[in-house]
């Protein structure tokens, strides 16, 4: 096993656990900034967290006031509005709006029960609007007339779409068909209402959305897009109209979310160990614009970088140029730096990962394992992890097998094997903590990370308690009941569809072995979670309570898939650091 390589930056003292609910307060009065947009006379109009709620601001203030979240503004050329999103109590059923932006009045542009988002206006038809929605089928690519309400589908794939960019004249749209798995790029022309494949390269993904949705792919200079073709790293690749290209910067490192500036230059993500570094590629050149931390949502505006920066110490905000400009996101309390650690999983392979060390002697160790699955524990600020270092806890943090930022390779090691060795590479994170003086070892995760801590205290004995947020308990109905795309995601991880593959799908879920739970376990679920339903939950307390096993359940009637309200924020973290306190 490999030791620590850097010692942590350590702000907080070990407090006992009585103080948990104040810290908890004041970490979670930290929302962040949920989508930013720039006005022609240079104003920033971003979403901010406000009385319960998300609603429009400006430096001078609160701009709108309305029921529901409104975030991700976007300002319309030659209508003189925003255009802003709409959601409540976590359904992720996003509504459309229009916004006046001296007076905060609403019109809403669509209002149903679909998910529509990734906004974005066309060029020289300030009156269309283009979005992505599941109203017809998974995701697909659509226009609104914001005249009449007009609406239409334009994407043919048979996979969803994640992101796109319109050709700088408005007549093309190049989407990106696909999330993880051999993604390609396709072009519809609103000129002859064709929608064909634009680059494809077999066994590889070809993308330019990921954190982000494709803004600015497109420009004069061509489309700009990452390919894993030519080394198994997603690359810098630049394609011209009909979809030939070539390789503009490679290093082995995965890269995220390229777009063009309006110098003619690239920014784009680059992964390196938890953080998703902010680069420019100018000349042939790259330099690195925010080194630490998880940067999102890049703009280049008035001849600068935006991006919105999430660390340890933020949840979310806006930086230009690696200046901050509006800090909303900014906790009040001390938090810790992880250490950048690998450790050798049971056939030696090496897995890097996240360590947060508590001020004095550990209390226990607890292991956190990240959702997705194709996701990875960024080097951003995890309130429940830093809630559980300040109550004593030392964390573990894994990047297992299927985590994204180390290759296409590393990638795909858990297709067709969720819950096989990827769980095996938490075990070892547990090992590793054990190794480390630790007697006793939980684990805790949110949607995939959760459903790791259920397989984690079902299928292994390897752990002393656990917690489960919106965890996945049974492969099969989570297949039938979670919003349509996200089926076809996790069929596509499992390899097959229930019916192809019953084994597959018993063996890997929680529900077959919740008869072998016998460690403390609390659960944790919202109401309205699209994802992960409610029902996922259900089936597991229900057997708990028939065996009478400890567990505890907490139900958020208001939430989704995750905690957003303060309150609820509060009461979760706390509820969680008692959990883990009272069983070590």
């Amino acid at each position: 096993m490999f030791e620590p390589m850097t010692e942590p930056e350590s702000t907080i003292e070990n407090r006992p656990p009585e103080g948990i609910t104040d810290y908890a307060r004041r970490l979670t009065d930290a929302h962040g900034v949920s989508g930013y947009t720039q006005t022609p006379d240079g104003e920033l109009v971003y979403a901010a967290y406000d009385d319960g709620e998300y609603d429009l601001h400006t430096a001078d203030g609160r701009l709108t006031d309305a029921d529901g979240d409104i975030t991700n503004p976007e300002w319309l050329q030659g209508r003189e509005t925003l255009l802003a999103y709409r959601d409540e109590d976590g359904h992720e059923q996003y509504d459309l709006l229009e916004v006046d932006p001296e007076s905060g009045s609403i019109t809403p542009i669509i209002d149903d029960r679909f998910l529509n988002f990734r906004t974005r206006q066309r060029p020289a038809s300030p009156n269309q609007v283009s979005f992505v929605s599941n109203r017809d089928r998974s995701l697909d690519l659509y226009t609104v007339d914001l005249d009449d309400g007009t609406v239409t589908r334009h994407s043919e794939a048979d996979r969803q779409v994640l992101g796109y960019a319109w050709s700088p004249d408005g007549n093309r749209l190049v989407y990106q068909a696909g999330t993880f798995e051999n993604s390609t790029l396709r072009v519809v022309d609103f000129r002859t209402e064709r929608d064909d494949v634009f680059v494809d390269e077999p066994d590889s993904e070809q993308s330019f959305a990921f954190t982000d949705d494709g803004y600015r792919a497109w420009s004069e200079a061509g489309v700009v897009f990452t390919t894993n073709h030519a080394t198994g790293y997603r690359e810098l690749a630049v394609a011209d109209p009909d979809g030939e290209y070539d390789l503009r910067y490679v290093n082995n490192r995965d890269k995220y979310d390229p777009q063009w500036t309006a110098d003619g230059d690239v920014v784009f993500l680059e992964a390196s160990g938890g953080d998703r570094r902010l680069c420019s590629l100018s000349g042939g050149e790259v330099t690195t614009v925010e080194r630490t931390g998880m940067n999102v949502d890049v703009k280049h505006l008035d001849g600068a970088v935006y991006y919105r920066h999430r660390s340890p110490k933020t949840v979310g905000e806006i930086r230009r140029d690696g200046t901050t400009v509006v800090d909303e996101g900014r906790v009040d309390v001390g938090t810790v730096a992880p250490e950048e650690i690998t450790y050798d999983s049971f056939d030696g392979t090496e897995i890097a990962a996240r360590l947060y060390r508590p001020a004095g002697d550990p209390v226990g160790g607890v292991v956190k394992a990240h959702g997705g699955p194709e996701a990875q524990h960024y080097n951003r600020l995890d309130m429940p992890t830093q809630a559980l270092v300040h109550a004593g806890f030392e964390v573990l943090a894994p990047d297992f097998r299927g985590s994204l930022g180390y290759g296409r390779a590393f990638r795909k090691a858990s297709d067709a094997d969720l819950g096989g060795d990827d769980l095996t590479d938490v075990v070892a994170a547990a090992s590793y903590l054990r190794d480390r003086g630790r007697e006793q070892v939980g684990i805790l995760g949110a949607s995939y990370g959760g459903y790791m801590a259920l397989m984690g205290v079902g299928a292994t004995d390897a752990f002393d308690l656990a917690g489960s947020v919106c965890g996945v308990v049974n492969w099969q109905t989570a297949v039938e009941n979670a919003r349509e795309y996200l089926g076809e995601v996790l069929m596509r991880k499992l390899d097959g569809a229930p019916d192809e593959k019953p084994d597959r799908y018993a063996d890997r879920s929680p529900i077959t072995y919740v008869d072998e739970i016998d460690v403390p376990l609390l659960v944790v679920q919202g109401a309205n979670d699209p994802r992960v339903p409610r029902s996922e939950a259900e089936q597991l307390v229900a057997s708990l309570d028939e065996r009478d096993v400890d567990h505890e359940y907490l139900l958020f009637e208001d939430e989704g898939h995750g905690v957003v309200d303060t309150d609820n924020r509060v009461e979760y973290i706390t509820r969680t650091v008692e959990f883990f306190r009272s069983h070590v």
